[in-house]
C-alpha cells in the first residue's frame, strides 16, 4: 500500500467520523421587547394610591355658611314624598315641625292631624292637630323617626365631597352648583343652604325660605 492511498484513506475516514459527530447548538437568548403597556402597569402599580378627598376651600367655607348665619328656618319643600305638592317646614335647633301637604283639608276627625313635630337627639316623631280648626286638638300618635324624618337643608349640605361646577341663579338668589357625593346641590352663596338637589334621579326644591324667623312655640308642640 503506497504512501498516497494510505494517505486518502485516513482522510476519508475522518471525513467519515466528523460527519457523524453531533452538532453542538448555539444556546438560545430570548430577548423580551420593552412594550409601553408593561412599563407603564408596573409603574401606576407603584405609584397608584387612593387619595383623601379634598374639598377647596372656598367651597368649604359656602357649606359652613349656614352655621354662623342661619339659626333657624322655615322654607317649603317639594320632594319625592310630596308629589307636585309641597310641605311646609320649621326647623330651630335640633327641632324640627313639618306640616305636609293635606289632600282633605278638614280636621274633624279624632285621628286628625296637620303637623309632625321631630326631635333629632332624641328621634322621636309626634302627630299632632295644632290649627285652629281642629275639632280634636292636641297630640295624635307617635310615629316611627326612621319613616317620618325627610331630610332638611341642613342635611344635604353635610357632604364628604364637593367640588365647584358652575353658578346659577335660582329664585333670583344667586348658587353656585355643587358636584357632591349626595348629588348635585344649588347652594345660596349668601346663607349656604341649598335651593335645589339633583340626586339619584329625583329633584328636591326648597322654596319661600325664610331666615331666622321660625320661634321655640313654632317647633315644640304645646
Amino acid at each position: 500500500m503506497n504512501k498516497k492511498y494510505l494517505t486518502f484513506l485516513l482522510t476519508v475516514v475522518l471525513i467519515f467520523i466528523l460527519s457523524c459527530a453531533p452538532v453542538q447548538e448555539a444556546p438560545k437568548t430570548t430577548i423580551t421587547p420593552k412594550t409601553e403597556s408593561s412599563t407603564s402597569t408596573k409603574t401606576q402599580a407603584e405609584t397608584t394610591q387612593e387619595k383623601p378627598t379634598v374639598i377647596a376651600a372656598d367651597v368649604k367655607d359656602l357649606l359652613n355658611k349656614y352655621k354662623t348665619k342661619v339659626s333657624s328656618i322655615y322654607y317649603k319643600y317639594r320632594g319625592p314624598e310630596t308629589g307636585s305638592n309641597f310641605h311646609e317646614f320649621y326647623i330651630k335647633g335640633n327641632k324640627v315641625k313639618y306640616k305636609p301637604y293635606l289632600e282633605l283639608k278638614s280636621l274633624d276627625r279624632p285621628e286628625s292631624y296637620d303637623a309632625i313635630f321631630i326631635d333629632k337627639v332624641a328621634k322621636t316623631a309626634q302627630s299632632y292637630c295644632t290649627a285652629a280648626y281642629c275639632a280634636y286638638k292636641g297630640k295624635k300618635a307617635d310615629l316611627s323617626y326612621e319613616t317620618t324624618y325627610i331630610s332638611t337643608v341642613f342635611d344635604w349640605v353635610d357632604v364628604t365631597s364637593a367640588e365647584k361646577v358652575g353658578e346659577e341663579v335660582i329664585d333670583s338668589r344667586s348658587t353656585w352648583k355643587l358636584n357632591t357625593n349626595k348629588g348635585i346641590l344649588w347652594v345660596d352663596t349668601f346663607y349656604g343652604v341649598p335651593l335645589k338637589v339633583e340626586s339619584s334621579g329625583k329633584t328636591y326644591r326648597f322654596e319661600q325660605i325664610s331666615i331666622n324667623t321660625v320661634t321655640d312655640a313654632d317647633v315644640v308642640p304645646s
